[in-house]
């Protein structure tokens, strides 16, 4: 202690002293009496890293200068990985400073000295250093023992004690003059210089001494410190394997004594000592920009499976930046990512931050699709590590180029995604940009993809906001039950069923169950079945809603004129109300509309509209009472749509397809199958393109909560149904074009055409003109207007007066025509 406040008062006073830009920490206590050097935990003044720096005061400790100094030129010129890293270092008349990486003694780490893993990590890294030394530059380290041993924070060890280090080439080496003088130089000292001096490692190999010292360091790595070199005879808990190299390299006889490389050598041969997982990934890792694809393959999927097993120090301190380095230059392949985030785990957010979120940003922005596949498969992994102010600015912008990307497996997973990226989205990208993205996928040509995207839809209703699911919710799920696709179908009923508290009861009544109702009869007995479960629970919905309706219309107003008689009364009036005055010329009107022919037969010619006509496979022959303003949220989605760019049309190439619904293969959380959906026969629902039990989208448990709406509805049993030949819609898999209807042309009033249907959602890819009603709601037939009955008899009689004074006038203009015209061209009332 004194010696450092003399130290710390030299370094204030500036006497003598050059700036040093380390700040000195706290000594380490378990170095002491070890060595000739003092160690102190230090901080670099610049950026407040942690180092280690080695103190010697040449003043007090003269007699061991001479190896303080080779210590300090040795660290300076001889650099090897397993070697302990030169830092930095100053040297005066005083003191000598060496500055290194942080490391403590192996003497001080308990756990890398009780880790069988690290242990024979460790030794091999030290078998490593010495090989480099001693042949491949003929150098003598000459301390090796547990002392010189420290460990970084990946408990990794590294080789120091550099006071005794010669070279064979130098004219006076410091090992022959020097060696005696090192504390407990005589316990550690080789039989031939016990029994002679150092001057006798003239006469041998450069390798003696370092291979005997290495043998005793095995011995304390396993058995600890030894007081005699009888003990060193004596295999305690050495391993076995070990225990047949360990003799070789303490025999007596210098002669006979094995070199390290061969010790090395032997030890990594197949069943060698070194064949140790944690070994072995760690050399692959070291080499890994020079090893072939193939073995880079079976290298990340051996490591996948064991990574689990290894210490946490190493992962994080030595294994990850390893793999980070790879999958930044190339050298790892995607399927590195799986052992990073695997490593994430364990990571605070900090050193999260710091380590693996840079590196997933910058994959993200990759072109690469095996890259983003994998990023997207691993997402449940590390999504949660994120901020919103992230994956709004920096990951979603490159995921959303998956939902155009031609190939079918990227839409697939970036639908999945959805529903991990939704809870940190902000609500501007999931009402406006998600959606646009979504309402493509819907008419997307693969049935899996569309299938997934009204169940990603109806699992993220609760993340949009009140105004925009009245617009979606029920134009998008209504246009999937005309889907050709049966699961894509049953998909759409258990997505109204769960999504039902979003609904009013005008929407329930007028467009959700009369939609429903064309599906109970389906050709498809799962979907009629889910029809049914669906339709029963809008049916009590209504019923809770109307509950708060009044029993009857509130009266007229006092003008008693029809038109108002009329608004008032609208759908409610009609079906709801039990008030003769109000029913009795709704029905009656009902009859005379039904019994004129107007709904009835083929349509010979399309209405005259600004628009052109659209097919629709559902609301045909449907009456639907409305009064005379236009629905409002129709005209609010238009707005809502036309504010957007249009989307780029999406080209599939058809590349990369995962199979057809009738493939052997199950496949789990929805995948895809081939766009051919009309000639999939006899196939079973569990082999479905969507699993209903996957993952992401478990649409059918039903022990789910309120938030998963596949809890409302147990999925129809559908293990001895078969698709049939035809889907009831008739509809190709491009079922969201329109097409003009020609002109004159005979449309037969049924629920199927030959015809494409309309785009529910309307976002062709012209732009956002059309709206969601569209293609998912039925046909309207306006009612005409009902007879007054408030007239009284007088004027009723002056009425048919009326009429018939103009009947006469129109039957004398014919008669003057027809005198004109001798008979001909008379035109048929």
């Amino acid at each position: 202690m004194d010696y450092l406040k003399s130290t710390l008062s030299r370094v204030v006073l500036r006497k003598d002293i050059p700036p040093f830009p380390y700040n000195f920490g706290e000594k380490v206590v378990e170095y002491e009496n070890l060595s000739i050097w003092e160690l102190f935990r230090g901080t670099k003044k610049e950026d407040g890293s942690a180092v280690s720096i080695f103190t010697f005061d040449c003043t007090k400790q003269n007699y061991w200068l001479p190896l303080a100094r080779n210590a300090f030129k040795k660290m300076r010129t001889i650099r090897h990985p397993d070697l302990l890293r030169y830092v930095d270092g100053v040297e005066t008349e005083s003191y000598i400073y060496i500055v290194t990486d942080y490391v403590a003694p192996l003497n001080s780490q308990s756990s890398s000295l009780s880790d069988v893993n690290l242990k024979l990590w460790g030794l091999y890294k030290v078998a490593n250093a010495l090989n480099f030394l001693n042949n491949d530059c003929s150098i003598v380290h000459g301390n090796v023992r547990i002392s010189s041993i420290f460990t970084n924070k990946a408990g990794e060890w590294k080789l120091g004690g550099f006071e005794l280090m010669s070279s064979s080439k130098e004219e006076d080496p410091v090992i022959y003059t020097s060696g005696g003088y090192l504390p407990d130089s005589s316990r550690y000292s080789s039989p031939e210089i016990t029994k002679s001096s150092w001057n006798i490692l003239r006469d041998h190999a450069i390798w003696v001494t370092d291979a005997w010292n290495y043998g005793t360091l095995i011995y304390e790595v396993y058995n600890g410190p030894f007081t005699s070199v009888d003990q060193l005879q004596n295999m305690g808990t050495i391993p076995q394997a070990i225990y047949i190299e360990y003799k070789d390299l303490i025999n007596p006889n210098p002669q006979l004594r094995t070199n390290i490389s061969m010790f090395v050598e032997s030890g990594l041969r197949v069943g060698g000592i070194f064949q140790n997982d944690l070994v072995q990934v760690n050399l692959f890792l070291e080499n890994m920009n020079i090893k072939e694809a193939s073995e880079k393959i079976a290298f990340i999927k051996k490591l996948n499976e064991s990574i689990d097993t290894f210490p946490e120090n190493i992962c994080k301190y030595k294994i990850l930046p390893e793999l980070l380095n790879a999958l930044e230059f190339g050298a790892g392949g995607a399927k590195v990512i799986g052992p990073i985030i695997k490593i994430g785990k364990t990571l605070s957010q900090d050193e999260y931050d710091q380590y693996i979120s840079t590196a997933i940003i910058k994959m993200f922005a990759l072109p690469d699709r095996t890259m983003r596949l994998n990023l997207l498969e691993n997402l449940p992994a590390f999504i949660e590590r994120f901020n919103i102010k992230t994956v709004t600015d920096k990951i979603f912008p490159h995921i959303a180029t998956g939902f155009a990307d031609t190939a079918p497996v990227i839409r697939e997973m970036t639908v999945k995604s959805v529903l991990l990226l939704a809870p940190k989205l902000s609500e501007k990208i999931i009402n406006n940009d998600l959606l646009r993205y979504l309402a493509k996928l819907q008419i997307d040509e693969e049935p899996g993809i569309r299938t997934n995207t009204t169940i990603c839809l109806g699992k993220i209703s609760k993340y949009l906001s009140e105004g925009t699911k009245g617009k979606v919710l029920v134009p998008a799920f209504t246009r999937a039950l005309r889907d050709p696709f049966p699961h894509a179908r049953v998909a759409s009923l258990m997505a109204l069923a769960a999504t039902a508290e979003y609904y009013d009861k005008v929407d329930c009544a007028t467009k959700i169950l009369p939609s429903v109702s064309l599906i109970l009869i389906d050709m498809e007995k799962p979907v009629r079945a889910q029809a049914f479960k669906t339709f029963d629970v809008f049916v009590k919905r209504l019923e809770n809603l109307v509950d708060s309706m009044p029993e009857t219309a509130p009266p007229p107003p006092p003008s008693g004129l029809p038109g108002v008689a009329h608004a008032a009364g609208g759908v409610a009036g009609v079906v709801a109300s039990a008030a003769e005055t109000w029913g009795g010329w709704a029905v009656t009107s009902l009859k005379k509309l039904v019994g004129s022919g107007e709904t009835m037969g083929n349509i010979s010619e399309p209405p005259p509209s600004s628009q052109p006509p659209r097919t629709s496979n559902f609301g045909a022959g449907l009456i639907y009472f409305e009064n005379d303003t236009k629905k409002k949220e129709t005209d609010e989605w238009n707005g809502f749509q036309s504010s957007f760019p249009p989307l780029s049309p999406t080209t599939s190439s058809g590349g990369m397809k995962l199979g057809t619904i009738g493939g052997a293969n199950s496949l789990n959380s929805m995948k895809l199958g081939s766009s051919n959906d009309n000639n999939n026969t006899g196939q079973n629902l569990s082999n479905n393109l969507f699993d209903f039990e996957s993952d992401f989208f478990n649409v059918v448990n039903s022990n789910a909560n309120n938030n998963d709406w596949g809890g409302f509805h147990q999925s129809p049993s559908a293990s001895s149904v078969s698709l049939s030949q035809r889907p009831i819609s008739g509809m190709s898999s491009n079922f969201g074009s329109s097409q003009l209807a020609p002109t004159g042309a005979t449309l037969p009033m049924k629920l199927e055409s030959s015809n494409k249907a309309s785009d529910g959602w309307n976002f062709d890819d012209s732009g956002w003109g059309d709206n969601w009603g569209d293609g998912s709601s039925p046909a309207i037939q306006r009612l005409p207007p009902p007879p007054s009955n408030n007239l009284s008899k007088e004027e009723k009689a002056a009425e048919m007066n009326r009429k018939r004074e103009e009947r006469r006038q129109r039957m004398g203009e014919l008669r003057e025509q027809k005198k004109k015209g001798g008979g001909l061209g008379a035109r048929k009332i």
